[in-house]
């Protein structure tokens, strides 16, 4: 392929919204580039994200805060909402703890109280509420800013002190979609590759597009430099007692199947695929992290379409707050 002459034309720009098309490719190209950069996009950008919180007395999540109107449960849920991103001139910050103390009589504490007791960090959703409380009442919080990959379940995470550990969703990228189109040129059949990128505001779009890049670059080059990476199989003639342990079992491939399987193909009613992808929940896969309770909390999901949910899980064999680790989506 002539990379001479490819180009790369920026439909859009935006700070959480960008659209490439990358043309001439040669037939056959567009989806092996397009494929490869959505997937390092959504996989392999690291992102930043609260992972434990401490408020004083309070053990575990199922309980209320005297003078704040949200229970805990509900304040861990408007916690995974902020987004985060490095303040200018910071750089390899893998996590900060922040103690926040606010005293004054606001009645509503909004994530951007936290920018001002953070020395690493900025805030990207300013407006997005933590809790409300009575005009005579303290809030004070300890939380843990971890840099991470993906997508964090609290049950997997170690233990920590006195802190309640919450999910995190680390990653910077929303969303990634590709085209391909057919492209006669100069009596060559081309193609045309187009990529629409979203993103939650703490990188922009170009920049994540250099990033999946340069991931990839990395990963190829293991394959150039043969002296060093290549090893020869000195025991190729000996049985390989572990080959069954090689084979995958059956049932993990059928759950990563469903896994992957998005759910406006799984007959839901439009009420509940409505509310569940107006919450980013597009895929099983998505939606067998969660629990009943954040479920529960999405306006409008009421009791019948939790009832729904939970029937098909049965019938498929999943369950709420699974480990998708070991299917390897």
């Amino acid at each position: 392929m002539n990379n001479k002459n490819i180009k790369i034309l920026i439909l859009k720009n935006k700070i959480n919204k960008g659209i490439f098309k990358i043309y001439p490719i040669d037939n056959g190209y567009g989806v092996t580039i397009g494929n490869s950069i959505r997937r390092i996009l959504l996989s392999s950008l690291y992102g930043y994200a609260i992972s434990y919180f401490k408020i004083n007395k309070i053990k575990h999540e199922y309980t209320y805060i005297n003078g704040i109107i949200e229970d805990v449960t509900e304040i861990i849920l408007n916690l995974k909402q902020i987004i985060f991103k490095l303040k200018k001139n910071k750089k390899n910050i893998k996590k900060e703890k922040i103690k926040i103390n606010i005293n004054n009589k606001k009645n509503i504490i909004y994530a951007s109280d936290i920018d001002k007791f953070s020395k690493n960090f900025e805030v990207i959703n300013k407006k997005q509420i933590i809790c409300n409380k009575d005009e005579n009442t303290n809030f004070n919080i300890n939380l843990i800013i971890n840099k991470g990959i993906g997508y964090e379940p609290s049950e997997n995470k170690k233990k920590y002190k006195n802190y309640i550990p919450i999910d995190s969703f680390y990653s910077p990228i929303i969303n990634v979609s590709f085209k391909v189109k057919n492209y006669y040129y100069d009596n060559e059949d081309l193609e045309i590759l187009k990529i629409k990128i979203l993103t939650n505001c703490s990188i922009t779009p170009i920049k994540s597009l250099i990033k999946a890049s340069k991931i990839l670059i990395k990963i190829f080059k293991i394959f150039i430099k043969k002296n060093k990476y290549f090893i020869y199989n000195k025991n190729k003639n000996k049985n390989n007692s572990n080959s069954k342990n090689n084979i995958y079992d059956e049932k993990i491939l059928n759950i990563r199947n469903i896994l992957n399987t998005k759910l406006k193909n799984e007959n839901f009613s439009v009420r509940t695929i409505n509310c569940l992808n107006n919450n980013k929940i597009y895929k099983w896969s998505d939606l067998v992290v969660l629990d009943k309770l954040f479920l529960l909390k999405i306006k409008n999901l009421g009791k019948k379409s939790l009832n729904e949910i939970v029937n098909k899980m049965k019938n498929k064999n999943l369950k709420f707050k699974m480990n998708i680790k070991k299917y390897k989506l």
